[in-house]
């Protein structure tokens, strides 16, 4: 008997001791749930604050003088077989080096503001299709096959937060042949800079003069009275990625028309009547920071440009490395 009320003194012992851990338990949970609510309202005020926090050092920033930028894109390819029979020239080799500069430096005030910008890229290839011959193949620093330089520069005096009075001086052409071709343009307009949306530019500017210059023979340089559209605008895509997206585009006013000899691609002379309407797009994505500041770089651009030779739509990739300092 006695050791039937041992058992049972100790059973009920646990059972006692069990329900108050339990509760115990319960306790600490409520409590637990109760910091995470609080730590969850605290967190949303802190990133309130952030976001305050942010808007305002910008503003600041914006405000405080020139806003300076500048990134480098570095690609490089080089590839070489011996004796692979599978390649469709067994022995070869070939070499490919793009570099590119995207710069820009910003003076924004309550008042008046000052854009400039910079866009390069230069590329070099070499390539030898046999090098089991005594022949030499194309030089890597002689074969240039790309060769890009826009440089822009918008001041404007506003008329209200998101319009402004403008002038505009728009330089394209390429680093080794300046103005052969290019084209400058210099106009005056109004630009749209929407609050809501404060990294997009829109520029448009019905009195343009645009200087077209050739540097091709049996084709004269030109110039021309016209309106001038200039688009650019920046995004921070999902992934990291930043996009920049470059438009410009020129109309002439006059339907005066230029006679363009060529070869097509068979070799065969061809003629074509060319005006001076033309448009450049650039869009550029970086992955900023993949490794101690370097990043990863694409730039896409089209162009048509009827008085260039040929003429035609014309296209640049440029994929690589990159550095921002």
């Amino acid at each position: 008997m006695k050791t039937i009320c041992t058992l049972f003194l100790f059973f009920f012992l646990l059972l006692f001791t069990s329900g108050l851990q339990a509760q115990g338990i319960e306790v600490l949970k409520a409590e637990k749930a109760d910091l995470l609510a609080q730590q969850a309202e605290l967190n949303k005020q802190a990133a309130a604050f952030n976001g305050k926090i942010g808007s305002l050092s910008k503003e600041i920033e914006l405000l405080s003088g020139w806003q300076t930028g500048l990134s480098g894109l570095v690609g490089f390819n080089f590839s070489g077989s011996n004796g692979w029979q599978a390649n469709a020239n067994a022995n070869s080799s070939s070499s490919v080096l793009s570099l590119g500069v995207n710069g820009f430096a910003n003076n924004i005030k309550e008042k008046a503001f000052w854009r400039n910008t910079l866009t390069t890229n230069i590329s070099w290839q070499g390539l030898d299709n046999n090098t089991k011959d005594d022949t030499d193949g194309s030089g890597f620093l002689e074969n240039r096959n790309g060769d890009v330089m826009i440089v822009s520069s918008l001041y404007g005096l506003r008329f209200s937060p998101s319009l402004a009075g403008t002038i505009l001086g728009d330089l394209n052409t390429s680093v080794f042949n300046f103005l052969s071709p290019g084209t400058i343009d210099i106009g005056a307009g109004v630009a749209w800079t929407p609050v809501a949306v404060p990294n997009l530019v829109v520029v448009t500017h019905p009195l343009t003069y645009h200087f077209a210059f050739s540097g091709f023979d049996g084709v004269d340089s030109q110039s021309a009275l016209g309106g001038k559209i200039k688009v650019t605008y920046s995004l921070e895509l999902p992934g990291g990625v930043a996009w920049s997206s470059n438009l410009g585009v020129f109309m002439p006013y006059s339907s005066d028309k230029t006679t363009i000899m060529y070869l097509d691609e068979d070799g065969l002379e061809q003629s074509s009547e060319e005006g001076l309407f033309e448009y450049t797009w650039i869009n550029s994505f970086n992955i900023a920071d993949l490794w101690k500041g370097v990043g990863l770089g694409f730039t896409v651009g089209i162009r048509k440009a009827g008085f260039e030779y040929p003429p035609g739509l014309q296209s640049y990739t440029a994929l690589g490395l990159t550095y921002g300092f």
